[in-house]
């Protein structure tokens, strides 16, 4: 890429030469302007999960409410099913030739096995992990978080997502989104 150094007086030329490099300009205007071939997310949906797992630990550590031991088998079970469906769909994506990751294009729409009946199937498991976790660890008070982790998804990720796809997939894509509900 070439830099471009504006023309002023003299005076402020070594001004400028501080500074030369530092910004480069697009190549053209149309490159600057194209879609990105993937979805505008703030960050990959793992990181999201994540960070709503270490609030919810420390709002436990901080109000530490216990309804006892007698629920995580139950927790137990949701974190190895949310697991074992993540795995899937990967397993999905792979056979499709697809990307799963968010921040890369996306190939093909996988519409089969539980693409089938979710639009969102990974998602919809980090909630099912979010919420087996919390009983799984006896704390009740990281499910209060369950809502927001849905909400910042859904606005953040999942709509962005659609777009995108909408944008790249057209009447393919429109189809599927007819047929099957973005949750369950």
């Amino acid at each position: 890429m070439s830099t471009q150094k504006a023309e002023t007086n003299t005076d402020t030329d070594s001004d400028l030469d501080d500074f030369e490099g530092i910004v480069e300009p697009a190549e053209d205007e149309e490159s600057a302007s194209a879609p990105l071939d993937h979805p505008d997310i703030p960050m990959i949906p793992p990181t999201i999960f994540a960070l709503f797992l270490i609030a919810g630990i420390t709002l436990d550590w901080l109000v530490p409410i216990n309804f006892g031991r007698a629920w995580g088998g139950i927790g137990l079970l949701m974190v190895a099913g949310g697991l074992g469906c993540i795995v899937w769909c990967q397993k999905l994506f792979a056979r499709a030739g697809t990307n799963i990751n968010p921040e890369k294009p996306t190939l093909s729409i996988v519409t089969d096995g539980p693409y089938k009946y979710s639009r969102n199937p990974i998602y919809l498991c980090f909630l099912v992990i979010y919420a087996g976790l919390g009983m799984l660890a006896d704390a009740p008070v990281m499910l209060v978080l369950l809502g927001g982790l849905y909400y910042v998804l859904d606005t953040y990720v999942i709509q962005r997502e659609e777009a995108y796809l909408a944008r790249k997939f057209g009447e393919e894509y429109s189809d599927y989104q007819d047929s099957v509900r973005r949750w369950v």
